[in-house]
């Protein structure tokens, strides 16, 4: 199945979104997806049904130790997205790219 991408390689359409779709991306990126990028990905999701909007790193990494593990920072979170934890979290999850990603 083929799904409707932005030009940053994002969804077009959030509605559209599996986990299959998910996995097949993170692999084209050299990523396999574990507990750990899932736990993380359905936190971004949430954020984001939320607010409307994908937290910049700080406020995200606040967000997670309160509601996952009071031990996760910037460090944990580029060894399981090492290009750009935000925005590959969010192309993951399926979201928009972050309008504070460059």
């Amino acid at each position: 199945m083929s799904l409707s991408l932005d030009s940053h390689g994002h969804l077009a359409n959030k509605t559209e979104w599996n986990k299959t779709w998910a996995c097949d991306m993170a692999k084209a990126d050299g990523i396999e997806l574990s507990k750990s990028h899932w736990q993380l990905i359905a936190a971004v999701q949430l954020l984001f049904d939320e607010t409307g909007d994908t937290p910049p790193m700080r406020l995200l990494i606040k967000q997670l130790r309160m509601r996952l593990d009071s031990s996760i920072d910037s460090r944990f979170l580029y060894r399981l997205f090492p290009d750009n934890p935000v925005r590959q979290a969010s192309k993951y999850a399926g979201l928009p790219k972050p309008k504070h990603c460059m």
